[in-house]
């Protein structure tokens, strides 16, 4: 399984590896150009103190080395240094003692140009550092305002001090390196074990979670800003776990509670066949007949429910004339409007609609029929064509509150005044907005003063 702080660690260690390697290989650079640069510099001083004895007289070279100068270039010194004096022809005019026959190799060098370093193999075979440049030597007392010329010098010493002082530093800035690195190995891990800790919190709650404790909310207020929309997210989904488990479970106990009346019925109807089969009516057949289409009548409902739900229902939308759907519709429904004195007024203008023509029947039955049947004695129930192109669907109202109103589409829910029995087990408008949804349209409910207005229209028309 793939862990975050585990990758977490990897590439964390990777960059500042990365990091601490370039930065220490940065400072090595620094510090080896420098070296190099003061050596070159001790080097150079060198030169120029010879190049100070050096004075020409007549065109030709005179140097008058001290003793002691000589010594410092002698070949009986441990770690010897060299120098040659030419002139500008090239001609060799002295060297030091520690040269004996040989020459330095000098690389070509014209006058005026900055003095020359390189690395070069000394003639006792060491690796050493050269010095070059072209200089005027100063003239001698008598032969002052005379033509100058020029003087060659190369000095050359062992650079096994340099050598040795350049490996000292890349010692100390490995070892930096490996010290740092080792810090960098144990101290990452506990950091970040410790700034995911709040992670493993919320994860150790989570998994705490389940059915019977979808009441419980994450605390967010000790949470880090970045964690604290996760957290926020969800409670807002134990919210809405919370709410769908109470509805399945009000579900489930309004199915039985709708079934548990028929079967108890059928369960008499039987009992009393077997205990008196001669005295068995034919009424007891028909009241059978009748309990066993309620079921059947609710369970084919529930079934369409679900497949509505779950997107299983076949949809052809086409063309339907709305105030045609509408009257057909209301047909079935007249009579019984007619009986309990109902205004009724269909005021739907001609037009057409895109839906599937059985689905929408179904969707307006069920609105008809829940209109038809809690429209109070004498109400009013009016159906017409809204700006948008839909359908309003109003009937008046009584003891109905807006509270009502969040709970209107839910299965097997009916307004307690008006539980009547029967085959209207309170899925009609669960069922009208499945089909309404699954035909790409909306269905909604407004209280508005006396009257439950359904509007029904199309997703893709915008709402007037």
């Amino acid at each position: 399984m793939k862990s975050l702080r585990q990758q977490l660690t990897r590439e964390l260690l990777a960059v500042l590896t990365l990091l601490l390697g370039l930065g220490l290989l940065g400072l090595y650079w620094a510090m080896w150009v420098e070296i190099n640069r003061s050596f070159n510099v001790a080097l150079e001083a060198r030169a120029l103190g010879i190049s100070a004895l050096v004075e020409q007289e007549a065109g030709q070279l005179k140097v008058d080395f001290s003793e002691r100068l000589l010594r410092s270039f002698n070949g009986g010194k441990k770690v010897p240094a060299y120098f040659e004096l030419s002139n500008q022809s090239g001609d060799l005019v002295t060297r030091s003692l520690s040269l004996g026959e040989g020459r330095l190799a000098r690389p070509p060098v014209t006058a005026g140009e900055k003095p020359r370093f390189w690395d070069l193999e000394l003639p006792n075979g060491r690796d050493g550092r050269a010095v070059c440049f072209l200089f005027p030597p100063k003239p001698a007392r008598e032969n002052l305002g005379q033509a100058g010329i020029l003087a060659g010098l190369v000095v050359a010493v062992d650079r096994e001090e340099l050598d040795e002082t350049l490996g000292e530093l890349f010692a100390a800035v490995a070892g930096c390196g490996v010290l740092l690195l080792g810090a960098v190995l144990l101290v990452v891990p506990r950091v970040l074990r410790r700034g995911l800790a709040p992670v493993n919190r919320l994860g150790s709650q989570a998994e705490r979670i389940h059915a019977g404790s979808l009441a419980e909310r994450f605390s967010v207020d000790d949470l880090p800003v970045e964690l604290r929309p996760i957290g926020e997210s969800l409670n807002a989904l134990l919210a809405r776990l919370e709410t769908s488990f109470d509805r399945e479970r009000r579900f489930s106990a309004d199915l039985a509670h709708e079934l548990r009346t028929p079967i108890a019925e059928l369960r008499n109807l039987a009992e009393c066949s077997l205990k008196w089969p001669a005295a068995r009516d034919v009424s007891a057949d028909q009241d059978t007949l009748a309990i066993a289409l309620q079921m059947e009548t609710l369970v084919i409902r529930l079934l369409a429910l679900a497949r509505g739900e779950q997107g299983q229902l076949a949809v052809r939308n086409e063309v339907v004339e709305a105030a045609a759907a509408v009257a057909s519709a209301w047909r079935p429904f007249a009579g019984r409007a007619d009986e309990r004195g109902l205004r009724v007024r269909l005021a739907v203008d001609p037009g057409d609609l895109t839906a599937d023509p059985v689905l929408l029947r179904s969707v307006l039955s069920n609105l008809m029929d829940n209109a038809v049947n809690y429209t109070p004695a004498g109400g009013e129930v009016l159906i017409t064509r809204t700006a948008a192109g839909g359908l309003s669907i109003a009937n008046t109202v009584d003891q109905f509150t807006p509270e009502d109103l969040s709970r209107l589409f839910e299965r097997f829910w009916r307004k307690e005044s008006a539980r009547s029995g029967g085959i209207h087990a309170g899925l009609g408008l669960s069922l009208a907005q499945a089909f309404a949804t699954a035909m790409g349209w909306r269905l909604e409910a407004a209280l508005v003063a006396d009257r439950l207005v359904f509007t029904l229209a199309n997703k893709q028309t915008p709402e007037a």
